[in-house]
């Protein structure tokens, strides 16, 4: 037996009442607990209102607030089902991060060791800046677009979230370090290898968080949130 929309609505006000407003993981909820609610009924032969409580008590553990500082902050807290999926999605991006800043590491590197030529060094960091400048001007439209958005998404939040990192990177990187430094052609592999796997790992973050702006909005057009 297929739950009617008016049901499928009052589960949706019970994980809203429970903090879950993000509707990718609210979504998802719904769809395991109605399943389980058609289930029961047509084994049971019991109506909704009988069986509704019994099934949604087996998902409070996931309802729980929690929080995780090591990932998301010492000031955020969400439903268990929430932090989860948004700490699995940051690992997750973290893993990417680093498998590209080291390969990004030892390409510049070894390039940097071998080749002498300044104006290659300048042209490559100017370059670098320029793609750096326009991350940072797409982590400002993102954080315009999912403000102005009615629609909640864990991708949506962690964006928010992490974007002040962007511009701190995008500072240290790109005033605060001196780019000839970086250039040292008389340094060892190791040392331009450390040196542009430090670079590698902001830009690569800061590359890679614009991504959860398209998740957001992705997730949206999947569901026909508008």
């Amino acid at each position: 037996m297929k739950l009617t929309a008016e049901q499928i609505r009052f589960i949706d006000k019970n994980l809203i009442d429970n903090g879950v407003f993000y509707e990718d993981v609210k979504l998802e909820l719904i769809d395991h607990i109605a399943s389980d609610i058609e289930n029961q009924i047509e084994i049971n032969k019991v109506d909704f209102n009988e069986i509704f409580q019994t099934v949604f008590n087996k998902w409070e553990g996931l309802l729980e607030s929690t929080s995780s500082s090591a990932w998301l902050g010492m000031l955020f807290e969400a439903p268990k089902a929430v932090v989860n999926k948004m700490v699995s999605y940051t690992k997750r991006q973290v893993v990417f991060i680093f498998i590209s800043a080291l390969i990004f590491g030892i390409l510049i590197g070894s390039i940097v060791t071998v080749n002498k030529q300044e104006k290659f060094f300048y042209a490559l960091d100017l370059g670098l800046k320029g793609m750096f400048f326009l991350i940072a001007l797409a982590t400002i439209l993102g954080v315009f677009l999912i403000r102005r958005s009615t629609i909640k998404t864990t991708y949506g939040k962690l964006f928010l979230l992490r974007s002040w990192l962007v511009f701190l990177f995008f500072y240290q990187s790109n005033f605060l370090s001196e780019s000839t430094h970086r250039f040292d052609v008389n340094d060892s592999w190791g040392h331009n290898f450390i040196s542009w796997f430090l670079y590698g790992f902001e830009f690569f973050y800061s590359f890679y968080h614009i991504t959860m702006v398209l998740k957001h909005f992705e997730t949206v057009k999947k569901y026909k949130l508008v």
